[in-house]
């Protein structure tokens, strides 16, 4: 199970959805002087998003058995990924707004939805890759 690649992929994936949940997203100074941090334990669209992601990369490991499940799996929460990095970039511009912050900083967390999606299509080409060679090793028998 852990043996493979596309295990370590989706454990990376789960892991860089943890972070995202427990790291600020965006800091900035407001109109008031006042420092502002956003984060994505603050909205509750986010907050969803990434605990279904983190969930579904975590227990897509235990799919190994079943190749097809693993991948419509992979292929969902690649969808909810892209859901949340424009999910993520919308309500962070309606916190500036609503905070009047003309500038402020993207931290960490803004990033690591990016990894999650390259994680995520990593551990697809894998579990492909596993797929060629299940069916190479079939068709010799």
């Amino acid at each position: 199970m852990i043996q493979r690649i596309q295990s370590l992929w989706l454990l990376l994936s789960a892991t860089c959805a943890g972070i995202t949940w427990l790291v600020p997203t965006f800091a900035g100074n407001a109109a008031d002087g006042s420092t502002k941090i956003f984060s994505v334990r603050e909205s509750v669209v986010l907050l969803f998003l990434i605990a279904f992601i983190a969930v579904c990369s975590f227990v897509n490991i235990f799919f190994f058995q079943n190749r097809k499940r693993q991948k419509s799996i992979i292929i969902a929460t690649s969808i909810a990924t892209i859901g949340f990095i424009a999910a993520q970039f919308f309500i962070v511009k309606e916190f500036k707004s609503t905070f009047q912050i003309p500038q402020g900083n993207w931290e960490i967390s803004a990033i690591l939805p990016i990894f999650i999606l390259l994680f995520q299509v990593f551990a697809f080409i894998g579990i492909r890759k596993d797929e060629k060679l299940l069916s190479s090793a079939d068709r010799m028998r």
